[in-house]
């Protein structure tokens, strides 16, 4: 009798195991499909018409944010975190409007994500277009320019 109950608390904790095993990897594939759609908007929103490499670039930015204290710690709250990125605020549709474009754009965010794409901007947190000046440059070490965008570190944020 007391095999019995051994080996039915045994199974019943093996069901339990697996479900919640089960439910950790649901919601970490969840997470990571989310966070892999934010890498993947902003990509497409902030380079479309960039080349590879300056789609990469923004990429690494973003994971750089991540990374560093001075950002938030995943990628949705860098992309989304006030008036970081033009496209989060400027009016415009956040649908990306080219299906196959954004396909590219996603296979970028996946090995960018996934770390098979090493950090072509040195640890860069910061960019911005080559036909603005903005003031916030003036204390920056400039790193790269890559297509359209101009690179840089910081060492405070």
């Amino acid at each position: 009798m007391r095999m019995t109950d051994i080996m039915s608390n045994i199974i019943t904790a093996a069901i339990i195991f697996g479900a919640v095993v089960s439910c950790a990897s649901a919601s970490a594939n969840e997470t990571r499909a989310a966070e892999l759609k934010c890498l993947a908007d902003n990509i497409y929103f902030e380079a479309l018409t960039e080349s590879d490499a300056g789609k990469i670039a923004v990429a690494n930015v973003t994971m750089n944010r991540v990374k560093s204290k001075h950002f938030p710690n995943t990628i949705c709250s860098v992309v989304w975190e006030d008036k970081q990125f033009s496209w989060t605020h400027d009016g415009k549709s956040d649908v990306p409007g080219s299906k196959s474009a954004y396909v590219g754009v996603y296979e970028i965010a996946k090995a960018v994500y996934d770390g098979i794409i090493v950090d072509i901007t040195e640890g860069s947190t910061f960019y911005h277009a080559d036909y603005v000046n903005p003031s916030w440059n003036k204390v920056m070490t400039r790193i790269a320019k890559i297509d359209t965008h101009i690179f840089y570190t910081h060492k405070g944020r």
